[in-house]
């Protein structure tokens, strides 16, 4: 038998050594990478939730404007009714007075002096203070 001969590869022993650091290695950046694409995938989940809540919001809170909007107009309405209401009514009353006042200065001259020069110093009075 010749010894120089080389041996039949068999199978059992292997042409390369294995490193258990490098393969632990490459194990932890595919977990690594598994779960980055994971948190990724969740974040896009969570925004898309997220802007569909915004957007369910936003609708109801234009809703809601719009019925206060309604409802405000609706006083600002009853107002101005209420407010040409009451300067019909005080036309009337001004009117009324400024007849009276005539008619009282023709039937009494003196009085309506008198009555105005005492109005006008009881205003120039309480405007002094």
């Amino acid at each position: 038998m010749n010894d120089s001969a080389p041996l039949p590869d068999i199978g059992f022993t292997s042409a390369t050594p294995v490193d258990p650091f490098q393969t632990a290695k490459a194990s932890a950046l595919r977990a690594a990478e598994e779960l980055r694409h994971s948190a990724a995938q969740k974040a896009s989940e969570l925004r898309e939730a997220a802007e569909a809540k915004a957007q369910q919001i936003k609708g109801v809170a234009e809703q809601k404007a719009a019925e206060l909007k309604t409802g405000f107009q609706g006083k600002a309405d009853d107002f101005k009714v209420y407010a040409d209401d009451a300067l019909g009514q005080a036309k009337e009353q001004y009117d009324k007075f400024m007849g009276e006042a005539e008619t009282m200065a023709r039937e009494k001259p003196r009085q309506a002096l008198l009555t105005a020069f005492g109005v006008g110093l009881f205003v120039g009075l309480l405007l002094r203070r």
